[in-house]
C-alpha cells in the first residue's frame, strides 16, 4: 500500500475542512444579518480578492503540520445596504481607521463582522477578540485574528506568541500597519 505524503494529507484535511465555505467565485457569502458579501469583489484596502485564490471565506494554512496562515472574510454594511467587502479583520480596520482616505463616514456603517477563527463564522466585530502579533499571518502578512470567545483567544496568543488581545473600540492604526 502507498502512503500519502503528510503535506498531502494535510492538504486534504484543509480542503475538506473548508469545504462547507467554499463557493463559485461568483457567488457570495451570507453574512449574519442577511447580507451577502461577494467573495470575487477586491478588497478595497490591499486589493486582493476577498474570498481568496479559493474564493472560500475561510482558510487555513499549514507548513510541516503547523498552522503558519489564517484567511477570514471581513466585511462592512451600510445603512443604505451597501456592503463591502474586505480579505481580512486588518484591512477592515483600517478601512474604518482611515475613513477620508476611503471617502466614507463609519457613521454611516450598521454593521461589520469578521471570521472567527475557531468556527469559520462570520461574527460581529464589536463582540470579537482580536489577537495581534501572532506567527500566524494572512494573506497581508500581520494580521488581527479574531475569536468569538475570549479564552480561545488567549490560548492562541499564548500558542502562537501573540502580543496582545484587542477589542475594536482598543485597535489604532499603528496597530494594524505593522
Amino acid at each position: 500500500m502507498k502512503r500519502i505524503p503528510f503535506a498531502q494529507f494535510m492538504f486534504v484535511i484543509l480542503v475538506v475542512a473548508t469545504a462547507p465555505f467554499t463557493v463559485n467565485a461568483d457567488d457570495y457569502l451570507a453574512l449574519p444579518n442577511g447580507s451577502k458579501v461577494d467573495l470575487s469583489a477586491h478588497c478595497p484596502v490591499c486589493g486582493m480578492v476577498v474570498g481568496g485564490d479559493m474564493a472560500a471565506g475561510v482558510t487555513y494554512g499549514y507548513r510541516d503540520s503547523k498552522l503558519v496562515g489564517f484567511a477570514g472574510v471581513a466585511a462592512a454594511i451600510f445603512k443604505d445596504g451597501k456592503t463591502v467587502g474586505f480579505e481580512g479583520a486588518r484591512c477592515l480596520f483600517i478601512y474604518n481607521t482611515v475613513p477620508k482616505k476611503f471617502g466614507i463616514d463609519v457613521n454611516d456603517i450598521a454593521n461589520r463582522y469578521c471570521t472567527d477563527f475557531t468556527s469559520g463564522k462570520l461574527i460581529d466585530v464589536n463582540q470579537a477578540y482580536l489577537v495581534m502579533g501572532t506567527k500566524v499571518r494572512g494573506p497581508m502578512g500581520y494580521d488581527l485574528i479574531p475569536f468569538a470567545d475570549k479564552n480561545e483567544a488567549e490560548k492562541f496568543k499564548d500558542k502562537h506568541e501573540g502580543k496582545r488581545i484587542v477589542q475594536l473600540g482598543t485597535v489604532r492604526i499603528k496597530d494594524v500597519e505593522r
